[in-house]
């Protein structure tokens, strides 16, 4: 399973800046569901906030951003 976090699209608040989502592999089109934060909502305001949405046993690749892409975890 990897996760990948994203840049949210334009229109988004300040506070909805990032998201992470699953993939089955690493082609784009393997997206499976998005993350949410213990709160429910699927968002975070900061870069550190969406990496506590990923578990624990993922390990970060080597991936720099691309396009919306920022980073990408691997468990």
């Amino acid at each position: 399973m990897f996760y990948r976090i994203l840049l949210a699209p334009p229109g988004y608040s300040p506070h909805e800046k990032y998201s992470v989502c699953a993939y089955e592999s690493m082609d784009p089109l393997s997206r499976s569901f998005d993350l949410k934060k213990s709160d429910g909502t699927r968002f975070a305001a900061t870069l550190e906030e969406a990496r506590r949405m990923i578990p624990d046993s993922a390990k970060p690749c080597g991936y720099g951003p691309i396009d919306q892409f920022l980073e990408v975890w691997e468990a």
